[in-house]
């Protein structure tokens, strides 16, 4: 059986329901499923980021200075490995000890109202006008059942524990984009 990350929300390469975003929506983190887990799975780790986000328009160092030039919008980690499944909405109460880290919203300081939504998920808030964000969810099958990373990590240190420990990764990539005002 092939490892697959799906959705009853999504469509692989379709576009993101409103209810997911930020942007017009509820900032709740959709519905994912995963089957064919490899041999000697022990946990899961789970992202969300979007390679598109013009960095100009937050106020942000430019390309190649954060992560990769990627906005993080979720990171979550030890997802047990007889976890198959999150609900609409598990950012915040993950199963069976998982745990989640600050996303990009962290980095732009206190003073910004993305702030508040810095530990967990994140939704899709692209600027209106801008060409329509990937956002790609990608699950890794990792041989341990702790990742070992601080709860105050952030993804080059997730980046960094991941070396050596996965068995597999599966990705769900989706758009989501606004109309200019």
């Amino acid at each position: 059986m092939t490892f697959a990350l799906t959705s009853p929300a999504l469509v692989e390469q379709g576009t993101m329901p409103d209810k997911y975003t930020l942007a017009k929506g509820e900032n709740t983190s959709p519905p994912l499923e995963w089957s064919g887990a490899p041999e000697g799975t022990q946990s899961f780790v789970l992202t969300c980021v979007d390679p598109d986000v013009p960095w100009g328009n937050f106020g942000l160092p430019g390309p190649g200075t954060l992560y990769g030039d990627l906005f993080i919008h979720w990171m979550a980690y030890d997802l047990p490995a007889n976890v198959a499944s999150l609900p609409a909405g598990a950012s915040g109460s993950l199963p069976g000890g998982a745990k989640e880290l600050d996303n990009t919203a962290a980095d732009f300081g206190s003073e910004s109202p993305f702030y508040q939504y810095r530990k967990g998920y994140i939704g899709c808030a692209p600027p209106p006008g801008d060409r329509a964000h990937r956002y790609i969810f990608t699950l890794y099958a990792l041989n341990t059942g702790s990742l070992g990373v601080a709860e105050s990590g952030r993804y080059n240190d997730l980046e960094e524990a991941l070396k050596g420990k996965v068995i597999a990764a599966t990705s769900l990539m989706v758009y989501f984009g606004q109309k200019a005002e």
